[in-house]
């Protein structure tokens, strides 16, 4: 999920970045194309901007004060644009953070509890051995109080019927 936000953010970086004409932020494992000139002039500037116009420009009728206004207010967007996606970076690496610690200390507690529980187990299995062998012996106990008991009321039966005779 904070991969996804997080590519989710270069993404809306590099399309704000073409539309205010830069060339989108490229990583070292992409390929890079040459750098050229061309009859224009050197295109080459690393942010790709141009000095202020000169008050001598070529340009007739052209408001230099007002290119200039509108250059520093793109200037200032790309700025602000620049530490939000800063901030997001910031954001997605702390949650980053975060989520894996929650993964460490979890997974922590489930070592402990499985390393509880198997110094438990032997003993556990010991007594129910113990417990099982006590619960046959008890089944043959109780056997041989039936067979004492039958044999009571037989006798008793058996004395009840001499009596009677007698």
């Amino acid at each position: 999920m904070a991969a996804r936000d997080q590519l989710e953010a270069q993404v809306t970086v590099a399309q704000e970045m073409e539309l205010a004409g830069k060339a989108p932020v490229r990583y070292e494992h992409e390929e890079r194309k040459p750098v050229t000139e061309t009859n224009k002039g050197d295109v080459t500037d690393e942010l790709q901007e141009r000095e202020p116009f000169a008050e001598t420009d070529e340009h007739v009728g052209v408001d230099t004060k007002e290119l200039e206004d509108i250059a520093a207010e793109i200037k200032e967007d790309l700025a602000a644009k620049r530490k939000r996606s800063e901030k997001i970076a910031k954001a997605c690496s702390e949650i980053k953070n975060r989520v894996k610690n929650v993964l460490r200390t979890m997974q922590l507690k489930r070592q402990k509890r499985d390393y509880r529980i198997s110094l438990k187990l032997p003993n556990v299995l010991e007594e129910f051995t113990t417990d099982e062998q006590k619960d046959e012996e008890g089944e043959g106990e109780k056997e041989e109080q039936i067979k004492i008991f039958q044999e009571q009321q037989k006798r008793w039966q058996q004395d009840k019927k001499g009596t009677e005779r007698d």
